[in-house]
């Protein structure tokens, strides 16, 4: 027991994401497939594919932590500086989109491909946006760090 301790702890850390990454695409595939053949889903199996992705999504974020843990300090600030700076001036964009919505109620917005107009559609838009958006700016003040900050 005390020997997988110690072989945990010489991981590199970005075995770690590689793993996170093949769970992730397992997981996509998993509701992709089950988003495919059941189109008329019961309860149960809704029941079941919940229970599914939660433990899955559970293992992901003992994935995250176990990077995290491995991380040295100027990583680990890489990360929050870049969350906090590329977040936030990501949001900017995202603001002033949704001031000009709110200002033309009757404009059309054009949907994620493959959603469906209605409300379910236009939040999963709307959620994927913002999701996309703040990684774009996180990506950015990360390397932003990494190649001029760091110095």
């Amino acid at each position: 027991m005390v020997r997988s301790a110690v072989a945990a702890k010489q991981i590199a850390p970005w075995r770690w994401l590689v793993a996170l990454l093949g769970l992730s695409l397992g997981l996509g595939a998993t509701v992709g497939i089950y988003a495919a053949m059941s189109r008329e889903a019961s309860v149960g199996s809704l029941i079941l594919m919940g229970l599914v992705v939660a433990g899955l999504m559970a293992v992901g974020v003992w994935l995250v932590a176990m990077y995290w843990r491995r991380l040295d300090e100027a990583a680990r600030e890489a990360h929050k500086w870049a969350w906090f700076w590329g977040g936030n001036v990501a949001l900017l964009p995202l603001i002033v989109g949704l001031f000009f919505l709110l200002e033309r109620p009757d404009l059309q917005v054009p949907l994620w491909p493959g959603l469906h107009a209605g409300p379910a559609g236009y939040v999963a838009t709307g959620g994927f946006i913002v999701v996309f958006t703040l990684l774009i700016g996180y990506s950015l003040a990360w390397l932003y760090w990494w190649l001029w900050k760091s110095r």
